[in-house]
């Protein structure tokens, strides 16, 4: 109606001047365009012609200057005009797109469903969806499956999708089982990166379709081309476990980086995890703890867990206990079992956060429940202490019989020990317990792996068997127990249960003093001072002692002052030297308060001369049973250097240390008796102890013991002698001890 407007208008708008006036124009455009200025009668006809249908054109692109129709311009650009506007909709100008993001659902219907009507699949596509979403109309899924029905056969993918995603939902809607499969395919098909990774993850799966992870691993691939962050990261999964593909953890980092910076959570994560075991790229702890922290932050349990365990060792991060709380309690709270253990653990260890028993007992209790092993375990402890709860041998057995049914060999092990020993709520039953202590060393616990190998070396409750003692040991040594290869080591430098071999020991002992096991430290840093094993070599003695000493060993602090006083594997320094035994001598070493006494006694070490403080250092050690510290003390009492003489004390101390076997006190006691000081003259006696102090290899005892028989009956003599044999059989050495 428009058009036949238009060409009327234009018919009657031709007047003759205008033609003149054409005439007039068209002959000055021939004139210029021709060297002859003739006028072509037909080529005039023809620009007349032409001319005509601009002006036609002309009516048609603009109404009149009073028309009252309506203008608007379709999403091509193109103006319309007329009191009907039905709307594109993914026109820019569209106004339903504008009242949709607007939220004026009921005016976006009316609008899509305007153009729906007119066979638009996009529109039938929204219109569909907001039937399902009960937008601007009532929900009906009748009408929606009708209209994205619609859309869907004349191809579009999202209308497709969402058909295919509803049939899945609601497979009593679908005209048959395939329907759902079919609409799926064609949206992938036609290009829905969603779809694609929805038929993706059905192949993967075999859901609905036999399971091909080949074809699982095309549909990734093509969906995760379009960018589709979830599809990325299957890809990757698929690429680092070698699924549908052949393994490449390089490829499975490229798909895992697209998906993590498009803020994919489980993709940031698992980028992490790359990162931590240097999978596909050079390991970094940063670059792990730094993706952890991004998927912790949107919430991914799994990191914040990971992050919180990185916080307790400081891997990646700074140390700090009070993080990895926070992390342990946000996984905790999203029910991840793990987290609600650890952070148990920290509430009952007090990391982090005030200790709280009752706290601990509550998260324990939360991550056992979902059948968490080492948290029933955990909560069985607390049971058994009365920490938190009140205390009940009943309860405690019964976690510990949960965990046990799990295979937890740490539980395993609580109840091996309350049978094999009793208490903790059971009786004895041997039997019982060394089912369940080698259920435990089977399961691979270290510690009862070398308490069933001392149980076979001493053949408690079972067979002695030295060779099931050293296999069991070895087991647990060969997992890097410490303890295990310490006393592996052991055995082999004493050539107990096994030929004597002092480069296996120092072997065995070196891996257990690299896991700071102090016993070790100090024995290998032994086999170093006396090339037993080893090459001798001072440094290393030294350098071992001092890792023992650090840990606060008294023993090993005394001989890094040793071997600073002999110059032996550093310079020699007194100051340092008497330092250390210092160190050593306020632990309460014997040997340390002897030498720190004698330092004194002689003014060494950057030490004043004192011999009030030299005695005193005596007495601690005297009062341990130190022989030549009671010498020294007997010493100190028989000449009055730094205490007041007193040879009653003198004798006294004297006899202790000859009691131990002490030749040079055995001497000093002789010559006492014979001198009669501190004691009635008694040659007997002095006897006694000179014959001792010779036959302990005290050579300057021989000419006093020569005099002293030169005084003595031969019945005296005789007495003496049997004395001394007495003393030797009630002071010989066990048989039996090394």
């Amino acid at each position: 109606m428009i058009r036949a407007v238009g060409v009327m208008v234009v018919t009657a708008m031709i007047q003759p001047a205008m033609v003149a006036v054409m005439f007039a124009n068209i002959g000055v455009f021939c004139e210029n365009s021709s060297n002859s200025g003739i006028f072509d009668v037909e080529v005039v006809m023809r620009k007349i012609a032409l001319l005509l249908s601009v002006l036609v054109a002309a009516a048609q692109a603009a109404p009149p200057p009073d028309s009252n129709l309506k203008k608007w311009q379709d999403d091509k650009g193109v103006w319309h005009y007329g009191d009907t506007r039905p709307i594109s909709p993914d026109a820019v100008t569209n106004s339903a797109a504008d009242a949709y993001r607007r939220g004026d659902f009921a005016m976006a219907f009316e609008e899509y469903m305007t153009w729906a009507k007119q066979g638009d699949p996009r529109a039938q596509t929204m219109v569909g969806l907001m039937y399902l979403r009960g937008e601007g109309v009532a929900p009906s899924q009748t009408n929606a499956i009708e209209w994205l029905r619609r859309a869907a056969a004349q191809g579009n993918p999202n209308a497709q999708f969402h058909l295919a995603m509803l049939y899945v939902d609601n497979p009593a809607l679908a005209p048959s089982e395939r329907e759902a499969l079919l609409w799926l395919r064609k949206s992938a098909e036609r290009g829905n990166a969603e779809a694609q990774y929805v038929l993706a993850s059905r192949y993967a799966t075999g859901q609905g379709v036999p399971r091909n992870d080949r074809d699982a691993t095309d549909w990734y691939q093509r969906a995760a081309r379009q960018g589709y962050a979830n599809a990325q990261f299957e890809l990757g999964n698929f690429y680092a476990s070698g699924r549908g593909v052949s393994r490449n953890d390089k490829e499975a980092v490229q798909w895992y980086q697209k998906a993590a910076t498009q803020g994919h959570p489980g993709a940031q994560f698992t980028l992490g995890a790359m990162y931590a075991a240097g999978r596909g790229l050079t390991a970094s702890d940063r670059d792990a703890a730094q993706w952890y922290r991004k998927a912790a932050e949107q919430g991914h349990a799994e990191a914040q867990y990971n992050l919180a365990v990185r916080y307790l060792n400081g891997r990646g991060v700074p140390p700090g206990a009070e993080n990895a709380f926070g992390w342990f309690r946000k996984a905790a709270e999203q029910g991840l079992s793990l987290a609600q253990m650890n952070l148990g653990r920290l509430y009952a260890e007090g990391q982090g956060v005030a200790r709280n028993d009752a706290e601990a007992v509550k998260w324990y209790r939360l991550a056992a429940d979902q059948n968490l092993a080492l948290a029933q375990y955990y909560l069985g402890r607390m049971y058994a202490e009365g920490r938190g709860v009140s205390r009940d041998e009943r309860e405690s057995l019964q976690w510990f019989r949960r965990a046990a049914d799990q295979n937890l060999p740490l539980a395993q092990l609580e109840l091996a020990n309350g049978y094999l020993m009793g208490g903790r709520g059971v009786e004895v039953d041997e039997a019982r317990g060394m089912r369940l202590l080698e259920q435990a060393a089977a399961g691979g616990s270290p510690e009862a792996q070398v308490q069933l190998a001392e149980r076979y070396f001493s053949g408690r409750a079972v067979p002695r068997d030295s060779r099931a003692g050293l296999n069991w040991l070895r087991k647990a040594a060969e997992q890097g127990y410490p303890e295990a290869q310490y006393l592996l080591a052991t055995l082999h430098a004493q050539g107990q249960e096994i030929g004597r071999d002092d480069g296996q020991a120092a072997a065995w002992y070196r891996k257990a003093a690299e896991q700071g096991h102090v016993a070790s430290q100090i024995r290998l840093a032994g086999m170093y001072a006396g090339g037993l094993g080893v090459s001798q070599d001072d440094r290393q003695a030294l350098r071992w002692f001092r890792e023992a000493a650090q840990q606060g060993n008294a023993e090993a602090e005394f001989n890094v002052g040793v071997l600073y006083a002999a110059g032996r594997g550093a310079p020699r320094d007194d100051a340092q030297a008497a330092a250390w035994y210092r160190k050593a001598a306020e632990r309460g070493l014997p040997v340390a308060q002897l030498n720190l006494g004698l330092l004194y006694a002689e003014g060494r070490g950057g030490l004043p001369r004192d011999d009030g403080q030299a005695a005193a250092w005596y007495r601690k050690a005297a009062g341990q049973n130190l022989p030549l510290a009671q010498l020294m003390l007997g010493l100190a009492y028989a000449t009055g250097r730094g205490i007041s003489r007193d040879d009653r004390q003198a004798i006294g101390w004297f006899e202790r240390a000859a009691n131990s076997g002490l030749p040079l006190a055995q001497y000093g006691l002789g010559m006492l008796y014979s001198n009669g000081r501190g004691v009635e003259r008694d040659w007997i006696k002095a006897h006694l102890w000179l014959d001792l102090a010779v036959s302990g290899g005290y050579v300057g005892a021989a000419q006093p013991l020569e005099y002293t028989t030169s005084q003595l009956q031969e019945n005296e003599l005789a007495r003496a002698r049997e004395l001394a044999r007495e003393w030797r059989l009630a002071n010989a050495p066990d048989p039996g001890q090394n």
